[in-house]
């Protein structure tokens, strides 16, 4: 009954956390004409949010050990949830990207703890079950998207918008951490910290990560805009994008533990790419709302299970503590979030919002030879 309530509780966990995600990218295009930037700007407030991310999760796995997954969870929930009242007010692109800094140092600390729990889970069950928590993520993303795009259409502010998410969500975020049954989390003797040479499977986990981070944040980042600047709409139907994009990722990541112990994890990672590579496609070549939809919506698919699988197989590594294998793939994670949103807002400022995705595209092109040199690796 126990293990029961502790696999609930991190599900709400993940849930919670993408709601105020749900939220970001909804009010992104707010926020752009709030502190009066374009989309560099809006890349440099991505870089800076995964900048700090970086630094806690270099350090996060360490923190866990002196004081416990719990203490980690309760605080940084806390102090994310009250970030958010300010930053309706914030003026400019410096001051929201100091915030975006303080934001990145809670939600990295808060994602490692969150997957590291998850993982520990997931040994102790002997079953896959790393996609259904992250089904849960993107259900967050997904009914905070909604929420807020509805919030949009009945024009209420974006202060109110915020006010009433940190109402309801933060003390429940507080009462599902305390309901967590494992206090500390069970790390191997293994190499404790991230600097070594890496596993070669962590290095190829931490290169498809990195890939997938990229083209699931350009949605987070993007999709807003894409809606607005490229499709031309307004009001609820801005929120499409994202909508769309994580009603079919919730999908492919309920299904995904399934799918994966029938066909493996190689054919898995096989079909999910190509499934990324037509979408990547639809996206940057047609300027409809059908088009989009079908997109956004094909692209939930093909990047639904590859970061849970990589945190999943990170977790399960040898020869590399647990703590430190998911702290690499989080670290490539953001790593790639700070650089790429930047770089892909030059991209948008000169050649239009849609072009972001063609370099995705031809980056994807690129692994997926390297995803099927390492067939032998993926089925060990």
């Amino acid at each position: 009954m126990k293990i029961i309530n502790d696999i609930m509780a991190t599900r709400l966990l993940f849930f919670i956390m993408a709601f105020f995600v749900g939220l970001w990218t909804i009010r992104i295009p707010t926020i752009k004409d709030q502190i009066n930037t374009d989309y560099f700007g809006i890349g440099l407030v991505m870089a800076t949010f995964a900048i700090g991310s970086i630094i806690a999760m270099v350090f996060a796995n360490n923190i866990i050990k002196m004081s416990s997954a719990r203490t980690v969870l309760l605080y940084t929930s806390i102090l994310q949830a009250l970030l958010w009242l300010p930053t309706p007010f914030i003026p400019s692109l410096l001051i929201f990207m100091i915030f975006s800094f303080i934001f990145g140092l809670c939600y990295g600390s808060f994602e490692i703890s969150c997957n590291l729990y998850a993982s520990n889970l997931e040994k102790r069950e002997k079953k896959s079950m790393m996609s259904g928590f992250h089904a849960f993520w993107s259900l967050g993303v997904l009914i905070g998207s909604i929420t807020t795009s509805l919030f949009l259409e009945w024009n209420i502010s974006f202060l109110n918008n915020v006010i009433v998410y940190v109402i309801i969500l933060l003390p429940l975020n507080i009462f599902i951490v305390l309901r967590l049954h494992i206090d500390r989390i069970e790390n191997s003797k293994n190499k404790t910290n991230i600097f070594f040479i890496w596993p070669l499977l962590i290095f190829l986990l931490a290169l498809i990560s990195m890939v997938n981070a990229l083209t699931e944040g350009s949605v987070d980042a993007w999709g807003a805009l894409y809606m607005r600047d490229f499709i031309k709409v307004d009001g609820f139907l801005i929120g499409l994008a994202t909508v769309s994009f994580n009603i079919f990722m919730v999908i492919g990541r309920l299904s995904g533990d399934w799918i994966r112990d029938r066909i493996g994890v190689y054919n898995f990672l096989t079909i999910l790419s190509l499934t990324s590579i037509i979408s990547l496609f639809i996206l940057y070549t047609f300027d409809n709302i059908l088009a989009a939809v079908c997109g956004f919506a094909l692209l939930g698919i093909g990047t639904s299970a590859i970061i849970p699988i990589a945190y999943s197989l990170a977790g399960k590594a040898k020869g590399i503590d647990s703590g430190a294998a998911i702290a690499i793939v989080s670290i490539a994670v953001y790593g790639t979030f700070m650089g790429a949103p930047a770089t892909l807002g030059i991209v948008a400022n000169n050649y239009g919002v849609n072009s972001i995705f063609f370099p995705i595209l031809i980056i994807l092109l690129f692994i997926l030879p390297i995803i099927f040199a390492s067939k032998k690796l993926f089925k060990q």
